[in-house]
């Protein structure tokens, strides 16, 4: 397994967390019972079964709620994380389509048993996660075929991107390549530390154990701390593409308090294809210290980067109303939408 590879896998882990507020479970070997769905490889590997074979995946997960009049939602995560030169190509939006066509496909109710009546059947979705971004025709074949793309090459995720370059570069010090068995025993407790909050147990003892390299125990617990109270909203908005909102601890609190946010949208002006989202309080004013963040796919930002004007006509069409489902106390799903304002927008220019 090669360094790319490596850092694609623990920015998936990283990314399992950050998006748990959506409702997203992760399946694992403790939580996918006694079914034919999964099958076991290797030492720590699933795969999931599609129309004509099984397919092995890395980050797989469930959401809790499941809107009306379709099946549970699962959504399988590929993170990319390539040099900053290159970028995601059409490929593996391809490989992305094939799996999502064998795996929905997987039903039949010719000669049916009971048992298979009441099997519980999903519908499955794909995201690709890139640090640096999409080629065009990747992004066409996407929209095309429903496949999210996300962009994480924004300034927000700059000091997850550079921890999770350390940790691989220290793991691997005087090698370009790493054994997968090692790599997984790694993996489990890497994963283990960024999704647990404990700080004292003997499952945090033996994951510390299970690294024991000072220097990357360090890095690792700083990344902990540091995405403890981000989360990544996956927001639907009046366009075949899903946004991700990265918000921080008080944007969940100001969801909390009222789920219903009238809002400006601002180009940032460090970063022109990253956006920001402001929320405007009850006497009409912008709350600048409380914001979202999200970078759009590229073809959208050349498109509104040629007139001004497109671009205000984007968010009043696409970006009218955000909406998505979060568990902002971790116990209770909530609808939040955002609201976009274009007065107020257009009378507080960045």
């Amino acid at each position: 397994m090669n360094k790319h590879q490596a850092k694609g896998y623990l920015l998936e882990v990283v990314l399992s967390k950050l998006i748990e507020v959506n409702g997203y479970e992760v399946i694992t070997e403790e939580n996918i019972g006694n079914t034919d769905e999964f099958k076991r490889y290797g030492r720590n590997g699933l795969k999931v079964k599609g129309r004509g074979g099984y397919h092995q995946f890395d980050t797989l997960g469930t959401f809790r709620v499941t809107p009306p009049f379709i099946y549970p939602l699962r959504l399988f995560v590929e993170a990319k994380f390539y040099s900053p030169d290159r970028r995601v190509g059409i490929e593996k939006v391809r490989m992305g389509v094939g799996i999502l066509d064998d795996i929905n496909t997987n039903y039949s109710t010719v000669n049916m048993t009971l048992a298979e009546l009441f099997l519980a059947r999903y519908n499955y979705h794909y995201a690709i996660f890139s640090t640096s971004g999409f080629s065009d025709d990747a992004q066409r074949y996407a929209i095309a075929h429903k496949i999210h793309l996300i962009d994480l090459s924004g300034s927000e995720y700059k000091y997850i991107t550079d921890a999770i370059e350390k940790i691989v570069d220290i793991l691997m010090l005087d090698t370009n390549d790493i054994e997968k068995n090692s790599f997984e025993t790694f993996k489990r407790s890497f994963s283990y530390l960024i999704h647990s909050e404990e700080i004292d147990g003997w499952k945090y003892k033996q994951a510390l154990e299970c690294i024991d390299n000072a220097l990357l125990e360090k890095l690792i617990l700083s990344l902990r701390d540091n995405i403890k109270g981000k989360y990544i909203f996956l927001a639907t908005i009046n366009s075949v593409n899903m946004i991700p909102l990265f918000a921080d601890e008080a944007f969940n609190k100001l969801l909390n308090s009222n789920p219903h946010q009238n809002i400006s949208i601002h180009f940032n002006q460090e970063n022109s294809n990253e956006w920001v989202i402001v929320p405007i309080d009850n006497n009409g004013n912008e709350i600048r210290n409380l914001s979202a963040r999200f970078t759009l796919p590229e073809l959208f930002s050349k498109y509104m980067k040629d007139d001004l004007k497109k671009a205000m006509d984007m968010k009043e069409k696409i970006f009218s109303k955000i909406v998505f489902i979060a568990y902002l106390d971790k116990r209770n799903p909530t609808l939040c939408t955002l609201t976009f304002n274009k007065s107020t927008t257009l009378l507080n220019p960045w």
